[in-house]
């Protein structure tokens, strides 16, 4: 609160005395559209490990440092992609061409039940980064059925090169069923992992549910009011977006709070929605399958999601022809504490004119046009969807690899969508 009042006695300054009009003139300006550049990452390899190994689909990308860790998916012929795991070191301003390398995973044995532990192949899964792991869950079988591995949690150790299994419980008369299309997302400060969404053999869900690494035990939290197209968890909040109208859809947030005495708090965890319209007067995104969603900053506590490409979804129209989408909108956070922009926010919301701080209003982000290699010939990844993505180390840039085209073949290249 006393970052709020203290943003408040500064655009109170701002405003009722007229000084630094040009400041003021400079606050005024809208916070979006973003500007984005989009660069194709082009790969270096060993002679055993072809770029075509990566043209897949419904796989995972997960940043750990300056590296993209690729795992799972299917292939063009439906088969799953095997256990090895992909990784691409990111270019950088001393790099420009990435080296692509795969791991087939040191098997290592259960102690109690000798069990050799490296997951099963698997499509539609969800993955997250943890330290120096990347943490997989969930997914699917070749012939898309929920993989039951009775609650575990594997992890991809990218210093030893090796799996580990977490076995965990569910509380007390709960059950967390077995799914794929969900999301997980990781909040290294409280050691806490969140899924939420997903379908199960049964149906699509809109659950939520938290596990604690330090307990081991999942925990369900309230549902979302509604099934979620995607999700992205940013700040101790979670965001899920469901567009299931033509004419709009619904920001659904749930702030998870600092710590577990907050979270007990009687009316703490408790959803707030946010609707949207789509139309030319109040534009955003459509209703749509495959994309993801992805937090990025723009520095000084200014924070997004990009909501990037996929298939359109209309209600009631389920064939193989559904429109694949190359657009990509951007959705504005509120902000928190006292940083330039809360006190931005703050100024905007008092000056005249009905100047919003424009938080949770969605733009479509602009591409800017950059130079591309020769012999790459593309300067846009084109519409696709259920590919893999991952916000980067340096929380502007975005990776994202392979998926599926507008003809519905599968892609092998990676994209670098870098906010500018």
């Amino acid at each position: 609160m006393a970052e709020i009042a203290a943003g408040a006695v500064v655009a109170e300054q701002v405003v009722s005395t007229g000084l630094e009009l040009g400041a003021a003139a400079a606050i005024a300006r809208p916070t979006q559209p973003l500007k984005a550049s989009l660069s194709q990452i082009s790969t270096s390899s060993p002679q055993d490990s072809q770029p075509e190994a990566l043209a897949r689909s419904r796989h995972s990308v997960t940043v750990l440092g300056d590296t993209a860790y690729i795992f799972g998916g299917e292939h063009a012929d439906r088969s799953l992609a095997s256990t090895d795991v992909h990784t691409v070191s990111l270019p950088s301003q001393t790099q420009s061409v990435a080296q692509h390398s795969h791991y087939t995973a040191f098997p290592v044995k259960d102690t109690v039940t000798g069990e050799v532990v490296v997951p099963a192949p698997r499509k539609g899964h969800a993955a997250a980064a943890r330290g120096k792991h990347v943490v997989v869950h969930g997914g699917s079988d070749d012939k898309g059925v929920p993989i039951d591995e009775d609650n575990c949690i594997w992890l991809w150790d990218a210093e030893k090169l090796q799996w580990a299994r977490i076995r965990a419980v569910t509380q007390i008369g709960k059950t967390l069923a077995a799914r794929e299309g969900h999301s997980i997302f990781v909040d290294e400060k409280q050691d806490l992992l969140i899924l939420h969404g997903g379908k199960t053999r049964e149906e699509l869900t809109a659950e939520t549910w938290l596990f604690d690494f330090d307990a081991v035990a999942w925990t369900q939290l309230p549902s979302s009011p509604a099934t979620p197209s995607v999700a992205a968890y940013v700040d101790n909040t979670l965001y899920s977006i469901s567009t299931d109208s033509a004419l709009g859809g619904s920001i659904h947030v749930l702030k998870l709070g600092q710590n577990a005495t907050e979270r007990s708090k009687p009316e703490a965890l408790k959803w707030e929605q946010i609707d949207f319209p789509t139309n030319p007067l109040a534009p955003g995104p459509t209703s749509r399958v495959g994309a993801s969603l992805l937090p990025v900053s723009t520095g000084y506590g200014r924070h997004y999601l990009v909501y990037l490409l996929g298939r359109e979804a209309k209600p009631g129209q389920e064939n193989q022809e559904e429109r694949f989408r190359s657009d990509v909108w951007s959705v504005q956070l509120p902000s928190h504490g006292f940083n330039a922009a809360a006190v931005k926010d703050a100024i905007r919301d008092r000056l005249p004119g009905n100047i919003e701080s424009g938080t949770y209003s969605w733009a479509e982000v602009e591409i800017v046009p950059t130079e591309q290699l020769e012999h790459e010939g593309k300067v846009h990844p084109g519409p696709r969807g259920f590919f893999g993505a991952s916000t980067c180390a340096d929380g502007k840039s975005i990776v994202f690899w392979g998926g599926l085209n507008a003809k519905g073949d599968q892609e092998a290249d990676g994209w670098m969508l870098k906010v500018l």
